[in-house]
């Protein structure tokens, strides 16, 4: 069974053909990259797999269940969202990491702060960034710490947008080398960026 299946996938947007007869299988622990030019759909693909965007036709499957308003909630809870333009709120970052956590679909985990600092630390921010405001923090600060929460939920499908864009280069290679490390976890990446089509994904390619 696979852990994610899009099938026969068509989608407009206004009068235009955004996908069309897109099928994709990817196995639990699978990994798939996503490529194409702006504003050929790739973006679309995480938001249909999340269930906030509905197809004209086909249907997207999670653990061999089909994705619709009853269940998506639930879905949603096995998976981790990630986008290079992410907006995080304001306020201290330890004290918006606690908030999440309280949330009705996180309340069976328990935040960590040493796993929490030993993440930051992993990926080059001091502990001393728990303490900092949000809206302190550079572009690239924030794309680290909105993966270090991610992370920090634990989930088995990551859905990652363009997710080093603001990072150097040797940050993005610490952020594919940990991602693509994560032996369990489902991972569906949409970037430009060369790093990850080195890996070896499984590779859909859109164009107009």
């Amino acid at each position: 069974m696979s852990m994610l299946e899009l099938k026969d996938i068509n989608l407009h947007f206004g009068s235009q053909p955004l996908l069309k007869d897109l099928s994709v299988k990817v196995p639990s622990g699978g990994r798939l990259l996503i490529e194409g030019e702006s504003g050929t759909g790739k973006s679309t693909i995480l938001r249909l797999i999340l269930g906030l965007v509905r197809p004209d036709s086909g249907t997207v499957c999670i653990e061999g269940e089909v994705l619709n308003h009853r269940n998506v909630w639930a879905m949603r809870r096995k998976m981790a969202y990630v986008s290079q333009d992410m907006q995080l709120g304001r306020g201290r970052v330890e004290a918006f990491i606690r908030e999440i956590f309280s949330f009705k679909q996180n309340q069976d985990l328990s935040y960590s702060r040493e796993k929490a600092v030993e993440l930051l630390e992993h990926f080059g921010l001091p502990e001393s960034t728990l303490e900092a405001d949000l809206e302190n923090l550079s572009g690239g600060e924030l794309q680290r710490v909105a993966i270090i929460i991610t992370l920090l939920l634990q989930r088995k499908i990551y859905l990652l947008d363009e997710i080093t864009s603001a990072l150097d280069q040797n940050l993005k290679s610490l952020m594919v080398e940990h991602f693509t490390g994560l032996e369990h976890a489902t991972l569906v990446v949409v970037s430009h960026d060369p790093l990850w089509h080195e890996q070896g994904f499984q590779t859909i390619k859109l164009s107009r």
